[in-house]
């Protein structure tokens, strides 16, 4: 079974065609993940399979429940750690009971104890993506997608989330991830490459490239 289906998917901005005839399948507790350099056409795609962008051409099907966190995602600054991801939890749908259980919850994984309290406008960055990882899985998403999540992050926090990326397949959730790092991208199930709007290649890491440095030629 097929958590996320894309058929033959277009999108046009003008003249620049942004996503050219993609397809793409994402199965349960899979991390597939999308590689290529600016304007290859990955946030586009990643906007349309969460249904804030409509195709041009081709279809979008998704099974479940979604989750997205975005490379700009709207925090409320005046609010605390917690205050945040009460906040959610009521625009999710979620009980008084359900929410605080999944706020202590993601609070405990991802160390944000020590800031709970704190108003977003004075987190660092690294606490700041990882509140935001935190809302994103806070409706227990079937497919999860993140555009970039270990943008900015040091090393500790870029691994927490992914303990926590590989925690959410396991659970069975289908993840798909936009990145620039060579290394989260040998990590992942699956590699999706873009180049110019294109699919150009798809496979485990080791069937795209025979190493993590072998992937830049994605790049050139």
């Amino acid at each position: 079974m097929s958590l996320a289906t894309l058929t033959h998917v277009t999108k046009r901005f003008g003249s620049v065609c942004a996503v050219d005839d993609v397809s793409l399948e994402l199965g349960p507790g899979e991390i597939l993940g999308l590689l290529g350099a600016n304007g290859a056409g990955k946030t586009t795609l990643i906007r349309m399979v969460c249904g804030l962008l409509r195709p041009d051409a081709g279809t979008v099907s998704i099974v479940g429940r979604p989750g997205y966190l975005c490379q700009d995602f709207c925090l409320v600054e005046e609010l605390t750690v917690s205050e945040n991801i009460d906040l959610y939890g009521a625009l999710y749908g979620l009980s008084r009971r359900e929410a605080a259980e999944r706020r202590e919850a993601v609070i405990s994984q991802l160390s944000l104890a020590d800031c709970r309290d704190r108003q977003v406008r004075y987190l660092p960055s690294g606490w700041r993506q990882a509140l935001s990882f935190s809302i994103a899985v806070l409706s227990e998403p079937e497919v999860l997608v993140l555009d970039e999540p270990g943008n900015g992050l040091d090393p500790l926090s870029r691994k927490r989330i992914w303990q926590q990326i590989r925690t959410q397949a396991a659970a069975g959730a289908g993840v798909i991830v936009s990145t620039h790092s060579l290394d989260e991208a040998w990590h992942c199930d699956r590699i999706a490459v873009l180049h110019n709007g294109k699919l150009i290649a798809c496979g485990a890491p080791g069937q795209v490239a025979p190493s993590a440095d072998a992937l830049l030629r994605y790049f050139i």
